[in-house]
């Protein structure tokens, strides 16, 4: 759950960034919200996909709840290298 919840909140972001600013070449506001949305933590519709088919349900509940919480670090400092990308 650690390393799904690491790849989700850094890695994901950090590609985001990669393709956004410097393999597609977007203008920066574009760039920035590709960048935020990859940001954001695993959400509910994960949780009731897991719940309609049976499979999964507490390691997808601890994921959205881990990363969920997760994301309050790993967002302003996100935004904080998004502003600086912007300048």
């Amino acid at each position: 759950m650690a390393i799904m919840c690491a790849l989700k909140l850094v890695a994901m972001p950090a590609v985001a960034a990669v393709l956004a600013f410097y393999v597609l070449a977007l203008p920066p506001i574009s760039a920035a919200v590709v960048v935020l949305f990859a940001a954001m933590p695993t959400g509910a519709n994960a949780y009731i996909f897991s719940a309609q088919y049976g499979r999964l349900n507490e390691a997808v509940s601890g994921a959205v709840a881990l990363g969920t919480v997760l994301a309050a670090v790993t967002l302003p400092v996100i935004v904080a290298f998004v502003t600086v990308a912007l300048r």
